[in-house]
């Protein structure tokens, strides 16, 4: 299942970003924020494991007279391929982790972009979660690079984000290779139910989401930036225009869901998770079914 030694291309640390891109951005984000980021990367480790049994294999018999076997291990690689439109680091993590959390060892983060600068809180949540290996390609640099993996015949797990970043993904490589895609199909926009002036902290918001729309319905509060309008109307008008995510007090999430996708109370402001991406993605599997022997 698993290849011995698989090694990303060797000409992709040409295009890791400097140390000293790292550590100023460390610095400028702050440390309220990067404790937001941290208390962001947590609660993915929560929710997702980290797996405790990354690997295994299951011997069954069967009473109408058949055997079966079947294995499950971490993919050889795992890529987070996103572009410059995505400037959220919790939404990133929220790719990210879930393959740490798998157990894939081989974890690459790729941005797709013609020159853009990096967004200092993208570096700093790739930093705080130990993302090391992390590259900046132009749009044919990183076909090259899918054009080596598929090559290469390991079996690897894709998380795209961005349009840009999945105009890389297509039918023909996915079918030609061993490795799997997942795109997440979100809008980029959010309604909030502010029963209180400060029943949310519209300021995390506004760092951790600044790619995002914010709808805010309810009591009057300042809003932090040109991202975020007020919208009269009861709570039935916030959840009934809401696409996929929603802003809402604990009290009120049941009512949320499963209108939305995603529910998110106060206190997860700073959090990002997906709600269709699992572990599964990230494992290989194989399976033999077989009679006496």
């Amino acid at each position: 299942m698993k290849q011995a030694s698989f090694e990303f291309p060797q000409w992709l640390n040409e295009f890791v970003p400097d140390d000293e891109f790292f550590a100023a951005a460390y610095d400028e984000v702050g440390e309220q924020k990067r404790a937001w980021l941290k208390t962001c990367i947590a609660r993915l480790f929560d929710w997702y494991g980290p797996r405790k049994d990354p690997s295994g294999e299951i011997v069954r018999h069967w009473q109408a007279g058949f055997d079966t076997r079947s294995a499950y291990a971490p993919v050889d690689f795992g890529v987070v391929l996103f572009d410059d439109t995505l400037l959220s680091p919790a939404r990133l993590l929220a790719g990210l982790v879930p393959a740490m959390a798998g157990g894939v060892e081989k974890l690459l983060a790729v941005r797709v972009t013609e020159g853009a600068p990096w967004p200092k809180p993208i570096l700093t949540g790739l930093e705080l979660a130990g993302q090391e290996f992390v590259v900046d390609l132009n749009e044919s640099r990183a076909r090259k690079l899918f054009s080596e993996l598929r090559e290469s015949e390991a079996s690897g797990a894709v998380t795209v984000l961005g349009p840009r970043a999945g105009a890389i993904k297509s039918s023909e490589m996915q079918a030609a290779s061993r490795m799997t895609f997942w795109r997440p199909r979100f809008s980029r926009s959010a309604s909030v139910w502010m029963e209180e002036p400060d029943t949310f902290d519209l300021e995390v918001l506004a760092f951790t989401h600044p790619d995002m729309r914010f709808t805010v319905y309810g009591a009057e509060s300042e809003l932090p930036g040109e991202s975020f309008t007020r919208a009269p109307g009861a709570f039935e008008d916030c959840i009934s225009v809401a696409a996929d995510v929603a802003y809402l007090p604990a009290s009120h999430a049941d009512r949320g869901l499963p209108r939305m996708r995603l529910v998110l109370g106060p206190g997860q402001e700073g959090c990002w998770v997906w709600p269709d991406l699992h572990l599964d993605h990230f494992q290989s599997h194989c399976t033999a079914w077989t009679i006496g022997g």
